[in-house]
């Protein structure tokens, strides 16, 4: 008979993998699910359920089945910050399955224990992958049907509302009329409000072609910095910026990454209250580089967490905004190939992380050496 922490193992990676289905075919997470949630505070977007799966399934080989974890190799006390952004959500936790399948005929466990992971583990890849299709398939096709609705809306709006432009424009250099000139003022400010509204719509749903150059990100977050700083002092925002590394290379499109700081800084500034701080910093941890920008402002609630990535969301009152801006930047940082998060309490502010894979200087040798395995457990 199996050892039952064998048979508990093989459970775990086939809910796991049954979890990852739900993920995209559930279009409303249970609200009063994530309420009743001890973390429910520090609930993080998108892929970092399959993350905490990932973690978990680690854990029980560490842990439970220390004669399985003893085989096949130590543990990197660190091995989940030193890997990459492929290692978030449902690629990462498939990437793990595959390489921990190809291990386990070297571990020496009996056949009776080997039979059941094997057979958990085939089923769950076959699953995942399959998720995984579904999953880009359905974005693919939402993202196409958006840009073809915006498109659309943006030409049809367009129109008219050059025309008001046009008239009010008009109308406001010929008046005298103190009053009338107030009111015409007002309409030629918020014609060009919508028409910036429509520009930011297209620009969040348009696709573009990108480069992605090897980059020292030290120069670039430096940049961003020093753009978004002016913003900062009307709130009289403490604004710092530390930086951890001297030199951090990765292939990425500067001016998509520049934008995406931008955005989230504005972000941060429009949160924040008079006098609260703001924290820039840039650092390596393995083969990541990671940008963050923490802010001590008033937090975001976990469905507005949840929901902060979302195209045409937004945590703020009506009018203030098209809630697009997140949005865009998870499309720049994955055009360069890296992944964004966002951790927030209630009323104890928000952190947006950015890693990206770092890239080894040009010319640098590559070690010929023993090979170092993808995965540790």
């Amino acid at each position: 008979m199996s050892d039952p922490r064998i048979i508990k193992l093989s459970h775990s990676i086939l809910e796991s993998s049954i979890d990852a289905w739900n993920q995209v075919l559930s279009q409303a997470p249970d609200e009063a699910s994530e309420a009743k949630s001890p973390n429910a505070g520090a609930l993080k977007t998108g892929p970092i359920g399959s993350h905490r799966a990932l973690l978990d399934l680690i854990h029980q080989v560490r842990t439970r089945i220390p004669e399985l974890y003893a085989s096949i190799d130590s543990l990197d006390e660190n091995f989940h910050e030193s890997l990459g952004p492929e290692a978030l959500g449902q690629r990462g936790l498939l990437a793990w399955m595959v390489w921990f399948s190809s291990q386990l005929e070297q571990t020496r466990l009996s056949e009776e224990c080997k039979s059941p992971l094997r057979s958990a583990l085939q089923r769950a890849i076959s699953m995942l992958s399959s998720c995984a299709s579904v999953q880009e398939s359905v974005e693919a096709a939402s993202r196409r049907q958006v840009y073809e609705l915006a498109y659309g809306l943006t030409h049809e709006i367009n129109n008219p509302l050059g025309n008001i432009l046009a008239r009010a424009q008009q109308l406001l250099s010929k008046s005298t009329d103190q009053y009338d000139r107030k009111s015409l003022a007002t309409v030629v400010d918020q014609a060009m409000r919508a028409h910036e509204m429509l520009a930011e719509l297209m620009r969040a749903v348009q696709p573009r072609r990108v480069e992605c150059p090897r980059v020292d990100l030290i120069p670039l977050v430096d940049e961003a910095f020093q753009r978004s700083q002016p913003l900062a002092k009307p709130k009289n925002l403490i604004w710092q910026l530390s930086k951890k590394s001297t030199v951090a290379l990765a292939r990425v499109d500067p001016i998509g990454v520049l934008e995406a700081l931008r955005l989230i800084a504005q972000n941060a500034i429009d949160a924040c209250r008079e006098s609260d701080s703001i924290l820039w910093s840039i650092d390596e941890i393995g083969t990541t580089i990671r940008i963050s920008i923490e802010d001590t402002g008033p937090g975001l609630s976990p469905q507005a967490v949840r929901r902060a990535f979302d195209l045409f969301y937004s945590g703020r009152e009506a009018g203030r905004g098209l809630g697009v801006s997140l949005a865009v930047v998870r499309r720049l940082v994955s055009e360069s190939g890296g992944s964004v998060r966002l951790e927030s309490e209630k009323q104890l502010g928000c952190r947006v992380e950015l890693r990206f894979p770092k890239s080894e200087p040009e010319g640098k040798a590559v070690s010929q050496g023993k090979s170092v395995r993808a995965w540790k457990l």
